[in-house]
């Protein structure tokens, strides 16, 4: 009898543990950056790690800057001069040239043109006020042909996808793992974030974010898709300039918090609310239907403002 208990003990344990799902960790090197990816799931994960290293692979080949991908063909493209261009650069392009129109003209990702090899705010302040720059700082002198046939105007013009590259390699990763009916996973590239199922990771703000919400009494509740921004005068990045106000836009007391279910929008729209005059912005936030947080600093005092979806966030 003791020894058919043992043995019944045992054989329970085998399917428990046979059952039982392991969190694996894994980071990726990319753009600059790591890409975190934790799964969970009983599902062997070499296969998915080696369809992640394509993908990102894939991505870097089109999008990266500092190798010789697409994205550096089509920026070393002498004006008038066609070029075929790959799915994902399209619709990374039409991304930026919806948001282009959205902000009527604030935000443009040609601005790369003027920091190619300027590195001070001060140089990229004179630039600005340049014509000698006009024709370059303009997504409209970029010539789209059906659908994936590109041109330039101008020689000088650059683009940059830093504003929502972070969202493309988020979305990228998750619609694999999604397509491998993966259950419990949690994806991070920069400031976006996507979780589903995830409960181990919570809100991975960085110190200053947390402070200041802290400082307005601010608690929220586990966020499954997120992007967020702190302004920083330590670096100048395209989606810092407003062409429409010919300013560069760093203020160290404004951040935002981006809560939809697209990683994609969560991005571009983290990384250029900056670019509006967030304390009229914020008086009419309210009624979006994006969940969105800013604290902006006015009149000496820290003010916050958020829609109304996403004040089911909060605690």
């Amino acid at each position: 009898m003791f020894r058919f208990l043992i043995i019944i003990i045992f054989f329970s344990l085998t399917i428990n543990c046979s059952f039982s799902q392991s969190s694996i960790k894994r980071d990726y090197s990319l753009l600059g950056g790591t890409l975190t990816v934790n799964i969970k799931s009983d599902i062997e994960q070499d296969e998915i790690n080696k369809k992640i290293k394509k993908k990102l692979r894939y991505i870097e080949a089109i999008l990266d800057p500092e190798i010789t991908s697409f994205l550096k063909k089509f920026n070393e493209l002498e004006k008038n001069s066609e070029i075929s261009a790959p799915d994902l650069f399209v619709d990374a392009f039409n991304i930026m040239k919806d948001y282009n129109e959205i902000t009527k003209k604030a935000f443009d990702p040609t601005t790369f043109s003027l920091l190619y090899n300027v590195s001070s705010i001060e140089k990229v302040k004179s630039m600005i006020e340049s014509r000698l720059f006009e024709k370059c700082m303009n997504i409209s002198n970029i010539d789209v042909k059906i659908t994936n046939v590109f041109s330039k105007k101008y020689s000088c013009i650059k683009l940059s996808f830093d504003s929502v590259i972070d969202g493309i390699i988020v979305q990228n990763i998750k619609f694999l793992l999604e397509s491998s009916n993966y259950e419990s996973y949690y994806i991070r590239f920069g400031n976006t974030i996507y979780s589903r199922n995830y409960a181990e990771i919570g809100n991975l703000f960085d110190i200053k974010t947390s402070d200041a919400l802290e400082r307005m009494g601010l608690d929220i509740k586990k966020l499954n898709s997120y992007s967020f921004l702190i302004n920083s005068n330590e670096k100048v990045k395209t989606y810092n300039i407003n062409l429409r106000d010919k300013k560069i836009s760093l203020n160290n007391d404004f951040f935002v918090i981006v809560a939809s279910n697209s990683p994609v929008n969560n991005s571009i729209l983290a990384n250029t609310l900056n670019l509006v005059d967030y304390s009229k912005f914020g008086k009419n936030i309210h009624n979006s239907e994006i969940p969105i947080l800013i604290v902006y600093k006015d009149d000496g005092k820290y003010i916050y403002r958020t829609s109304k979806s996403f004040e089911s966030l909060l605690n």
